[in-house]
């Protein structure tokens, strides 16, 4: 797991780095694929407990929210079982 971390980390810094970059040249397009890599590595970030340093701040200053963990595995298990119905409900 401690590569695992090291790499997601890396990754994340990277990111944030080109992301510097892409903003102060101007470049519209790369700025939001950089957002799109910068979310998605949050996301699994968050799903296994790490802590990214500075990705908070870096997201919200482009209007956006740190992702939070996604759908327990538990409750993936229980839709497959039960449905629709349980999926249904959850929304209610």
């Amino acid at each position: 797991m401690a590569d695992f971390i090291i790499q997601i980390r890396a990754r994340t810094a990277a990111a944030r780095k080109a992301l510097a970059s892409a903003v102060a040249d101007g470049d519209d397009y790369l700025t939001e694929v950089l957002l799109g890599e910068l979310e998605s590595l949050a996301r699994i970030a968050a799903d296994h407990g790490i802590e990214l340093d500075g990705v908070e701040e870096t997201l919200s200053q482009h209007g956006l929210a740190t992702p939070a963990p996604g759908i327990p595995l538990q409750f993936l298990h229980l839709q497959a079982h039960y449905g629709d119905h349980l999926a249904s409900r959850q929304a209610s």
